[in-house]
């Protein structure tokens, strides 16, 4: 047995998903399942980002925040569509493999809200290239990328700097996971991709 949320095994995800398969419209037990993703999301990514965050410093912190960050954006884009990455080629429209992290990044911020309102398709390219790729291979940002947290708006974006602010960002991935629940409580194929995508999860722990 592997643990994939806090006292939440990946057996106890096989028994939870037959259940729902038994069951599928049943609220009480959605909300069960989706509660082991928030769980997992918090105890290994928002609750890691909100510690940093509250530090009471401003030497630093942005780089760690958005990198924790921009690790989880795939992640989620993926639970969205269902679909499992394979370091191999892929065998299926359900699978993913290298070369796509870039598709997958860029439709999250140009689809999903609040990140859209901010993000259009250059800008979202620019933004994957430039600070998720250049943070987590380089540690660094690149092309007039800043991260900070005395702006007013996620994306700060003139012809001089483009600013991320690491604060609205980390709110907005908590502000989607609600809008993500909602999703997935209101949807039959969102509900089928969540458990294609915790199948993964647990085969591969």
């Amino acid at each position: 047995m592997v643990e994939i949320a806090n006292n939440f095994t990946n057996m106890d995800w096989e028994n939870l998903e037959k259940k729902l398969k038994a069951d599928f419209s049943n609220t009480d037990l959605w909300n069960k399942a989706f509660s082991v993703l928030e769980s997992r999301l918090c105890e290994r990514y928002i609750l890691p980002a909100e510690a940093i965050q509250n530090n009471s410093s401003v030497i630093g912190e942005g780089f760690s925040i958005t990198t924790i960050l921009c690790s989880l954006i795939e992640a989620l884009e993926t639970f969205y569509e269902g679909k499992c990455y394979k370091y191999e080629i892929p065998r299926n429209n359900t699978e993913y493999g290298n070369g796509n992290s870039k598709t997958l990044f860029v439709n999250f911020l140009t689809t999903k809200e609040p990140f859209k309102s901010s993000f259009n398709a250059d800008l979202a390219e620019d933004f994957f290239k430039n600070v998720r790729c250049a943070l987590l291979h380089e540690a660094m940002t690149r092309n007039g990328w800043k991260i900070r947290i005395d702006t007013d708006t996620l994306v700060k974006h003139t012809n001089e700097e483009k600013i991320l602010n690491r604060f609205h960002f980390l709110q907005a991935l908590k502000d989607y996971i609600k809008q993500y629940k909602a999703e997935v409580l209101g949807s039959k194929s969102r509900k089928n991709a969540f458990i294609r995508k915790m199948n993964c999860i647990c085969k591969n722990a």
